[in-house]
């Protein structure tokens, strides 16, 4: 059990955090997925290309009542980042008091609390409460669907179960799920394999279970509805999507170390802990983090998994954790949780100090080093969107472009209502918005210096690109990052994007030459680049 102090000290770490979210929610721009999916909400509709739909259902009101980035952030991803740590405690109570019969004994008072800190501590977890993605909403689901699958495993040992309501809560969970993320059936599977092993075969003797179902169904068919009106495309992305390219065993050992350094090492050693002390563990419970977790193991292999896909699996994993480390430390077997402890959350202090700093303090975007800086993707769009803005304003220019779907979220968002166009020939949901870029028009193009494209020019693209103007970010001192503003004439219909080394002075004026045409099989060369007046 925490002393007074050690119990202070958790309390004061879990409401410093919630400080830190708060100062980085208003101090950051949106990250590349934020702004996607903050304009879901901007264009309502049944579903999206690439995600179910709740992400952009869930912020509708406060975007389309104007509200700043930072009172979004504080609204929707901290407050579910809030009621996560919540009921990850709450569950960890229900299965001391549903499991374990000794739940009273003094070493467990304080496992809802170690639970709680199992994800303050870890690293990630932090992103998903300053920035809303579909995993944001995962980290409250999913100790919901587990919460509500203990509290069904109770009822279904009565002889007389009352659990109607509990079946339709979960099929409101469920329903809820499937529209947060495609991946939560990873989740929802652990329900019925928990049930089955606790109580055999009754829930599919008990009207409600289909009643669930029923409602799981009804949340989930506005995106059959939308998937029905563009011909399957979501699925059809998702699918290759996850298929990923070709399978290389040694990337098992990347997402692992990743893993490690993302989620840390201390829920693994609460957990050891809990299975070596108490064998009435209640194992099935642990397939909420199985599952998901052996799916995106395998998916990395194909190089089509990222780190916070596992997120909610590991808040699944908190509460059992929670329970180990308790017993742990009443005991009196404290060393390794303190060196985890202190080195997970020095991880977070560095996160943070990077965030702050963006980057390293001393490296400046001309630096190797710096022209890979991953926080200098949060800085400087807000600004860049409104100079793109009055430079449309002022050439009286109706379309952007740029030349990835990552640049182009941020700018459709910093600049709306203007059109964003994406110059490449795969579909995504730019297209679905706002259209390809229509034959011989104009566009104000967008460069930045982190992903750094050869202008769109040649017979296929543009006729001629010329840069009006440019913008540095600046951190602390130094320049972190450049956005080129280049005024594009006469769109031919099609250019393949090729990335190149970014020159960060050259002003430039670029014409079509017949060699610029490109071919499946031919590489586009660089263009011809002449001197100009930078306007």
């Amino acid at each position: 059990m925490l002393s007074p102090l050690g119990k202070r000290l958790a309390i004061f770490v879990i409401f410093l955090s919630v400080f830190i979210h708060v100062f980085f929610g208003f101090y950051l721009d949106f990250s590349v997925d934020e702004a996607h999916y903050a304009l879901y909400g901007l264009h309502l509709d049944w579903s999206y290309f690439d995600h179910p739909p709740l992400v952009g259902w869930i912020q509708a009101l406060p975007i389309n009542l104007q509200f700043s980035v930072g009172f979004i952030r504080l609204l929707i991803p901290e407050v579910i980042w809030i009621f996560s740590i919540v009921v990850t405690m709450s569950l960890t109570r229900l299965i001391l008091d549903s499991f374990f019969y000794f739940s009273g004994d003094i070493h467990f008072k304080s496992a809802p609390l170690w639970a709680a800190l199992c994800l303050v501590s870890s690293p990630i977890l932090h992103v998903l409460g300053v920035g809303l993605l579909p995993d944001t909403l995962l980290m409250l689901i999913v100790p919901m669907m587990m919460w509500l699958t203990i509290k069904l495993h109770l009822q279904l040992t009565q002889r007389y179960p009352r659990d109607l309501g509990l079946w339709i809560l979960l099929g409101c969970v469920l329903g809820l799920a499937a529209l947060a993320k495609y991946t939560s059936l990873f989740f929802a599977l652990a329900i019925p394999f928990c049930l089955i092993s606790w109580n055999g075969m009754k829930m599919f003797n008990r009207p409600g279970f289909w009643i669930c179902l029923l409602i799981a169904a009804i949340f989930t068919s506005p995106i059959i509805y939308w998937n029905i009106q563009h011909e399957w495309i979501s699925f059809t992305y998702q699918i290759a999507h996850g298929s990923g390219g070709e399978w290389k065993f040694k990337r098992l050992g990347v997402f692992l170390l990743n893993q490690m350094v993302c989620f840390g090492v201390l829920s693994i050693l609460g957990v050891i802990w809990t299975y070596r002390r108490h064998l009435n563990t209640p194992t099935p419970l642990t397939l909420f983090f199985i599952i998901p977790f052996l799916l995106f193991l395998y998916f990395s292999g194909g190089g089509s998994s990222l780190p916070h896909w596992t997120s909610p699996a590991w808040i699944a994993l908190a509460p059992i954790a929670g329970i180990g480390l308790s017993n742990a430390w009443g005991m009196g077997k404290r060393v390794w949780i303190r060196f985890f402890l202190i080195t997970q959350l020095s991880i977070c202090v560095a996160g943070f100090s990077l965030l702050l700093m963006g980057g390293i303090p001393t490296v400046s975007m001309q630096d190797p080093l710096g022209k890979n800086n991953p926080i200098a993707d949060l800085f400087g769009w807000s600004e860049a969107g409104e100079k793109m803005t009055t430079l449309a304003q002022n050439n009286k220019i109706e379309h952007l472009a740029v030349q990835n779907w990552t640049l182009g979220s941020r700018l459709a968002w910093y600049s709306k209502p203007l059109p964003v166009h994406i110059l490449d020939e795969r579909v995504d949901q730019f297209d679905l918005w706002f259209g390809k870029l229509p034959i011989g028009k104009d566009a104000l193009l967008l460069n930045w210096s982190q992903m750094s494209f050869i202008p769109p020019v040649g017979d296929t693209g543009f006729e001629s690109c010329e840069k009006i103007d440019s913008m540095v970010v600046h951190r602390f001192g130094r320049d972190i990052a450049q956005f080129d503003f280049l005024l594009c004439k006469n769109w031919q219909g099609s250019f393949s994007p090729q990335r190149n080394n970014y020159d960060f002075n050259l002003p430039i004026e670029i014409q079509s030459t017949p060699l610029l045409e490109s071919t499946p099989d031919q590489p586009v060369p660089e263009p011809s680049v002449q001197n100009s007046k930078n306007n």
